[in-house]
Formats: structure tokens, C-alpha cells, sequence
């Protein structure tokens, strides 16, 4: 896909480099005409001139009406793979279109394009063109890092027959490609969670009675008799049905320190090769692994975040991957916060665990200390606690969240989420057991 150079304004037209020869040549002709008193020299100064300059006038005026629509295959990508785009490009003029170099404007170069040039397209007025009116173009790219981008519109450079004059025309409108961070499989390398061995668990809610009070309830209109606890009933005095079983899930906790503060000063030694912002990018990508990780596994899983909230729930694993497409979205616009923290109260101010009791697991790099604090007492007595620090340099955050009894793990941006999920028997005992 060739690109029109620069970023010259849609729907402008100028002379060539040949046009622009022509121009002085004939600028030539009428000097040495002027100096010899050569007459014939003026019909060569006329046809030079006049001819650029009708060419720079059909460009200018032969307007392009085309309908473009632009779909993404697949309709959300993960960041680092390919996405293919596909344009729809249909002639709505009555005269037909001639060919056109074209280019769709996008943050990344593509790696991979169906076709150069525009083809000419015919028109709809019956019978002046033959051909089809329509074409589809198709190029892929692979998006680097996730985020919301925009692409489009459409832009096309196209010229007289000559090749005297060049125009630009932007065709169709902007969309929003979604890229979501890249999910890494965590494998079974990590801690053994024996309160969540991958399958929901099954438990009735029990209250009172004996066994057969604790399984049934009163009849009630629309219940099948199929459904009848008949022996219950006898007891009762009315009749009684069995009531459904009622799932509940393992539970865990992700944390994730989404505030600014926290992805600054740790970062300054290291001469430009790491960022903090490359921290908070790994923080999210090992985030979203986790939580996939564990969701996959059965367990209900909750978002924790320092700053305030973004990031959609995952919900109950048995509701399908819809929601894990909203949780996927809800992270690729997911930005680091800068608003101050709360003088007092709130959850920096109580310092209390926050959520369901369960596994916990934190991503962060060096948190301001109110930020610490409340992060470190996330964990309850007796829960698992890991935390995985991002490029640290200082020995506070490791020394706060181990006296809480969380097991740190460091890492770099570099490292692969996979290999620090495996890594985390280095730093305990070979298998956690949470009770």
C-alpha cells in the first residue's frame, strides 16, 4: 500500500514535477521568443502552458464520491497479534473513477497489503462504463501495545492521465479499533490452590430441619409435579418440591496499583531502557493473565484497584466469555490516575481488607506509603498472598508487604508473565494450601 507522502490537507490538487517542467519550459519559450523574435516559439509557449494548467483544473474539479466501509477481523485484537482490515470501496459517481494509489490512515505501518493501487471503478450511469463498481481492499497490521485507536479515513492520491497533476481525496470516516491486552497462559506452574481445583463447588443453603427440610421448599404455581418431595409433603401437611441446587465458586482477589505515584521514582536509575509506563503496561498485561487464569479455573474473581475503579467485573464463571470481553475492553482504556488521596478514611484511610476472603494477588511497582499500606492489608490472616513487584529498587515494599505476610516475587517489564506465575514457588514453600 503505497502512502501519500506527508500529511497534506484531503482534497487538495497541485502540479507535478512534470507540471511544474512544462511551466518553466514554456516560461523559456516566451523569453527566447521575446529575445529572437522567433513567432512560432509561442504556440510551443502556449501548448506548454496550457496544458498543466488543464490538467491541474481536471484534477481539481473532477470531484470522487465513493462509499467506503471499513470492518476489523477479528473485531477486537490482542495486542501483538494481527488484525486484518477490510474496506469496501464503492463508486457513487456517474462517471467512472480512474486509478488511484490509496492508503488507510493508521498509528502502524501494515505488514501485509491485497493490492498497490485503486482500481478504476465504473459509475452508475448506465451504459457510459463497463466493469465492476465496486472493489475490496484488505491490508493487515499488528498493534503494538493495547489502547482504543483510531483508523481512517480512507485516503486516495490520483492523477490526470499525463501525469501533470495530483490530487487527494479522504474517503469515509474514522473507527475505533479496540486492543486488548495480550493474554499469556499461565500454564500449572503456579501456587496450588486447593480451595479452587478448577471445578465449581456445589453447595446447598441449609438452615433448619432435617435432611429433607434442608432440600425442599413449598409448592408453587408453575413447579412440576415431577418435582414433588412426596414424603416431605406427608410430613407438612402441604405439598413440598425439591428446590434447585444453588452454585457458589471459590473466591479470589487481583490487585492492581493503578496510581501514577506508583510508576515514578523507582524507574529513575535505569538510564531510559525501562519506563515506568512500560511497568504499568506489564502490570495490566499480568493482570489480565491472572485474572483470566483464575476465572478459567472456576473462581470468582474480583478486581481491586488503588485508584478509582475502571476495570469491569469478570462475574460468575458460568456466564459465559461475555464478560470476559467487557473486562478485556474495560483494560485497554485503562489509564493511570492522578487524583489525590483521601485526607482521611476511604480506603486509604481504614487500612482494612477489602472484598471477598480468598487467594489475593497484587501487581505494583513502588506505591506512595499510604498507597502501601492499604495494599498490605488486603490480606487476611491465614489467606495467600502474592505480589508480584515490578522493577523495584528500594527494599520498603518488599520489607511492608512481607511483614504482612505476602510472598513477593520481583520482576521486570521484560520478564514473561508465564515464567514469574511459575516462579512463585522460588520465594514459599513448594505448595500453598488456602484454607
Amino acid at each position: 500500500m503505497k502512502r501519500p507522502s506527508g500529511r497534506k490537507r484531503p482534497g487538495a490538487s497541485r502540479l507535478t514535477r512534470r507540471g511544474f517542467g512544462m511551466l518553466i519550459a514554456a516560461l523559456a519559450c516566451a523569453v527566447v521568443a521575446y529575445r529572437s523574435g522567433v513567432s512560432s516559439l509561442l504556440y510551443a509557449t502556449g501548448f506548454l502552458a496550457v496544458l498543466p494548467l488543464g490538467a491541474l483544473l481536471l484534477v481539481r474539479m473532477r470531484r470522487r464520491r465513493f462509499e467506503v466501509a471499513r470492518s476489523f477481523n477479528p473485531p477486537v485484537v490482542s495486542a501483538g497479534s494481527p488484525v486484518a482490515v477490510d474496506l469496501s470501496v464503492r463508486n457513487l459517481s456517474a462517471a467512472s473513477s480512474g486509478p488511484a494509489s490509496w492508503s488507510d490512515r493508521t498509528p502502524w505501518e501494515p505488514i501485509s497489503v491485497s493490492s498497490p493501487t485503486l482500481p478504476a471503478l465504473a459509475g452508475t450511469a448506465p451504459g457510459l462504463s463497463k466493469g465492476p463498481a465496486g472493489v475490496l481492499l484488505r491490508y493487515i497490521v499488528r498493534p503494538p501495545a493495547r489502547g482504543v485507536f483510531p483508523v481512517g479515513p480512507l485516503e486516495i492520491a490520483y492523477g490526470d492521465p499525463f501525469g501533470l497533476a495530483a490530487g487527494r481525496g479522504a474517503l469515509g470516516t474514522v473507527q475505533q479499533l479496540s486492543v486488548v491486552p495480550a493474554i499469556v497462559p499461565l500454564g500449572e506452574g503456579g501456587p496450588s490452590l486447593l480451595a479452587g481445583d478448577g471445578n465449581a463447588q456445589l453447595i446447598q443453603r441449609r438452615s433448619s430441619g432435617n435432611d429433607d427440610d434442608l432440600m425442599t421448599r413449598e409448592y408453587r404455581s408453575g413447579d412440576a409435579m415431577r418435582r414433588v418431595h412426596w414424603r416431605a409433603s406427608a410430613r407438612h401437611g402441604e405439598l413440598m418440591v425439591r428446590q434447585e441446587e444453588q452454585r457458589t465458586f471459590p473466591e479470589a482477589r487481583v490487585l492492581i496499583d493503578t496510581r501514577a505515584a506508583g510508576y515514578g521514582e523507582a524507574w529513575a536509575d535505569l538510564g531510559g531502557i525501562e519506563t515506568g509506563e512500560g511497568a504499568f503496561e506489564w502490570s495490566i498485561r499480568m493482570l489480565a493473565s491472572v485474572a483470566e487464569h483464575l476465572h478459567g479455573a472456576g473462581f470468582l474473581v474480583q478486581i481491586l484497584e488503588t485508584g478509582d475503579p475502571h476495570i469491569a467485573p469478570l462475574g460468575d464463571p458460568s456466564q459465559g466469555s461475555g464478560q470476559d470481553a467487557e473486562f478485556l475492553l474495560s483494560l485497554a482504556t485503562l489509564r493511570l490516575t492522578q487524583t489525590p488521596l483521601p485526607a482521611s478514611g476511604g480506603i486509604h484511610g481504614d487500612e482494612k481488607a477489602e472484598g471477598v476472603p480468598g487467594p489475593i494477588f497484587a501487581v505494583l511497582s513502588e506505591p506512595e506509603p499510604a498507597t502501601l499500606r492499604w495494599i498490605s492489608a488486603q490480606r487476611r490472616p491465614h489467606e495467600l498472598g502474592v505480589a508480584f513487584v515490578v522493577g523495584h529498587r528500594s527494599a520498603t515494599t518488599f520489607d511492608t508487604l512481607a511483614a504482612h505476610g505476602w510472598i513477593c516475587v520481583p520482576v521486570r517489564e521484560s520478564d514473561d508473565p508465564a515464567l514469574a506465575w511459575a516462579s512463585i514457588s522460588r520465594f514459599t514453600a513448594p505448595a500453598v494450601v488456602v484454607k
